[in-house]
């Protein structure tokens, strides 16, 4: 068993972390997979099994609890003896203006987003520093590069993911580990279905918003960069220009930007 790859999947009971879980299987990896839904998560370890893992083990976990995150990698560790990818995915967001975003909603996303992700890169760094090889994949988002309107929470803390992984990926250069920052754009997933204040998607009148990746795409895209340098995944051309206008012409950024927030004010009345 220890012979084999063996990947960590958080948020794998649907959307992005489902489809890359499924992904890694077809690879034949085994699979450590975390979620909070113990149904949803049984019933991808068995697709992934279907699919050519060798073992897909499910491990009921809330990514906020830095010892449940810890107690995840430190099992998968000792089950399968190694660990060559980690994919920090699950995520949590907030449909609010700043200035209406409460202490709890701002907190809730960060514990999720941020601190899952945190704790995930703490826990696995010392397994594939040991090993002298490893990958680990920190699912931010194109608004991770560049704040949208009725988003400052969610846009904060994948921000800040996108800021640790840069720092982690130099830190680990010297060990043989690498670490990608995966910012898909607007992603056909549950996610939406599960936002703090409703959806901003399901609010805008705007066509191209209305437009979503399937999460197939972003999990190949993961699955081929394994064992690559590849610092940073964007998707989709609109996500490119985007991060590219954010970079090099701001203030158009933030006009585009406002006519994304004055449809989002106009449909919400």
């Amino acid at each position: 068993m220890a012979e084999r790859n063996v990947a960590i999947v958080t948020g794998a009971s649907g959307g992005i972390g489902r489809q890359t879980s499924l992904a890694l299987a077809r690879k034949g990896y085994c699979l450590a997979l975390a979620a909070r839904r113990e149904d949803l998560l049984a019933e991808v370890a068995r697709s992934c099994e279907a699919a050519g893992s060798p073992s897909a083990r499910s491990f009921v976990a809330d990514v906020s609890r830095r010892e449940q995150v810890e107690l995840l990698v430190n099992s998968a560790a000792e089950l399968f003896g190694r660990v060559d990818v980690m994919v920090n995915n699950a995520g949590h967001g907030v449909h609010a203006r700043v200035h209406e975003t409460t202490d709890g909603q701002m907190r809730a996303v960060f514990d999720v987003n941020f601190f899952g992700v945190f704790y995930g890169c703490r826990a696995v760094a010392p397994v594939m520093m040991a090993q002298r090889s490893g990958h680990i994949f920190n699912v931010s988002s194109v608004i991770g590069k560049r704040g949208a309107p009725f988003n400052g929470a969610y846009c904060a803390s994948k921000f800040a993911v996108c800021g640790l992984t840069d720092s982690l990926r130099v830190e680990m250069m010297p060990y043989g580990v690498l670490v990608t920052c995966v910012c898909p754009g607007l992603t056909d997933t549950e996610f939406f279905d599960h936002v703090d204040g409703g959806s901003a998607r399901s609010k805008s009148g705007f066509k191209a918003v209305r437009t979503l990746q399937p999460p197939s795409r972003v999990a190949r895209a993961i699955v081929r960069a394994i064992g690559r340098k590849t610092p940073e995944l964007v998707f989709t051309p609109g996500g490119k220009f985007l991060v590219l206008l954010a970079a090099f012409w701001p203030a158009m950024a933030d006009r585009m930007m406002k006519l994304y927030h004055d449809d989002l004010v106009k449909n919400t009345g």
